[in-house]
């Protein structure tokens, strides 16, 4: 059990890596694409090769976070204290191209794009898969809700404040080179990360059972027999081309479509602020007295209602309309997956007594970062289309992409199919009814995944 203190800074060790990851979402595509003017085609690849870097990543690190043996640090600790630092500087380099490139080196541009964010997801998998690994290591059930709500802080504060730091880098930063207030955001950004993880790697040191003979095909046998873990996938997968694609919109369409100024930019960090955490503190009700299944499905249909409307929204008003249906469900998704894995590498440590927790947080980085990649490629391909549209926020500019009209609705498709996937699976296993099921039971622990039929009972 975690002492309240241990809860806190474990689940706050979250912020630094957050508010980084949520800001990269944010602001690639603002960065590359409407200010340093990378055509749409090459900041979608290179949007897309950073999520299969950040996909080989995870499922690596995870697994040997899971093997690895160190009689010091551990299993998990060696991965975070080399992966943080690595992470800081990568982070950096993506915001600084003109240090290595000259200006109009549209190529040069491309593969630094590319380079540097597939670096930083790189170092992200390696530090946050182990990290995340640990989760149910440390933790009993019981607790887990209270270290849960601890990184949802985190993530709603990493999400506030990478919001605002990319509305920062929209209003302040030039077409080529990097303001000194927007290096100075982005190291203090980078400081908070390191600063986290020092009371977690100095402090915490329990960790879940070894596996005596991994075999990760074996692995994979397992978990693919688990009907409600495929589910969750599928339905995690068909969520994340939506609510990538969202996040990689965002900005660009009230940067460019709408084109808000100064006051626009403050109001809409402010109005998202508020949104988020209202929202943060329904669903937390929501998933008390309704379950984790049903508030999920209500905070995706929130979006998908909301998205079909960038097709007729031409003012701020609209914008700030659209905002906040879209921003009060994307707090519902970032609330769910550290508790939904946690969960799902409990239940299996329950049913075959070895702790697969880093699997179980890595493996799923396959289809959902597989996802992602496809909505970075279909992301750059709406957003090449002709540009036919005039913008609303400035009759005089010249005329945009009709992708800025037809991104909402297409990420709205994806997600009602979710929202369907997820009437299927169970996301509210009973803890105890498992254990007494399985102490009970004269059927030994399950041996390769023999014993567990796909629905997890005998």
């Amino acid at each position: 059990m975690l002492t309240r203190l241990q809860k806190f800074y474990f689940g706050m060790a979250r912020l630094g890596p957050s508010v980084m990851l949520d800001m990269l979402d944010l602001a690639s595509a603002l960065f590359y694409f409407s200010i340093q003017d990378l055509s749409a085609f090459h900041t979608g690849v290179a949007i897309a090769m950073s999520y299969i870097s950040i996909m080989v990543s995870e499922l690596t690190f995870g697994n040997l976070s899971d093997r690895f043996s160190s009689k010091k640090w551990g299993r998990r600790k060696p991965f975070i204290m080399v992966g943080a630092p690595l992470m800081a500087v990568t982070f950096l380099l993506i915001f600084t191209p003109h240090l290595f490139l000259v200006q109009g080196d549209s190529w040069g541009l491309f593969i630094y794009a590319l380079v540097t964010m597939s670096l930083f997801k790189v170092c992200y998998g390696m530090t946050m898969t182990p990290f995340q690994s640990w989760m149910p290591e440390l933790t009993e059930p019981e607790e887990r809700p209270s270290v849960s709500s601890w990184q949802n802080v985190a993530n709603f504060l990493g999400f506030v404040i990478g919001t605002f730091g990319t509305a920062f880098i929209a209003i302040e930063a030039a077409a080529w080179g990097l303001p000194t207030e927007i290096l100075v955001m982005i190291l203090l950004f980078s400081a908070i990360q390191l600063i986290g993880f020092v009371a977690p790697v100095a402090n915490l040191k329990r960790e879940g059972k070894s596996i005596l003979k991994p075999s990760f095909t074996k692995d994979i046998g397992r978990v693919l027999r688990n009907r409600d873990f495929v589910g969750w996938l599928v339905a995690q997968g068909l969520l994340s081309v939506g609510i990538a694609m969202t996040m990689k919109s965002t900005f660009p369409y009230i940067y460019d479509y709408l084109v808000f100024g100064t006051t626009e930019f403050l109001i809409f960090a402010v109005e998202l602020l508020s949104v988020v955490f209202i929202f943060f503190m329904i669903y937390q009700w929501m998933i008390k007295n309704r379950g984790k299944r049903l508030t999920l499905q209500f905070a995706m249909l929130l979006i998908a209602l909301s998205l079909p409307f960038t097709f007729v929204i031409t003012d701020a008003i609209g914008g700030f309309a659209l905002i906040a249906f879209a921003g009060a469900g994307i707090a519902g998704y970032y609330l769910f997956p550290y508790i939904v894995y946690a969960d799902f590498a409990h239940k299996d440590e329950i049913i075959t007594g070895e702790g697969r927790a880093g699997f179980y947080t890595s493996f799923p980085s396959i289809p959902i970062n597989g996802m992602q990649a496809f909505s970075a490629i279909l992301w750059g391909l709406i957003f090449s289309l002709p540009a036919i549209v005039p913008v609303p926020g400035d009759p005089t500019a010249d005329l945009v992409t009709q992708g800025y009209l037809y991104w909402g609705p297409i990420s709205a498709i994806f997600i009602l199919l979710a929202i369907l996937v997820l009437f299927k699976v169970d996301l509210d296993p009973d803890f105890n009814a498992l254990k007494a099921q399985y102490e009970s039971s004269d059927t030994p622990i399950a041996e390769e995944g023999s014993a567990v039929k796909s629905d997890g009972e005998e």
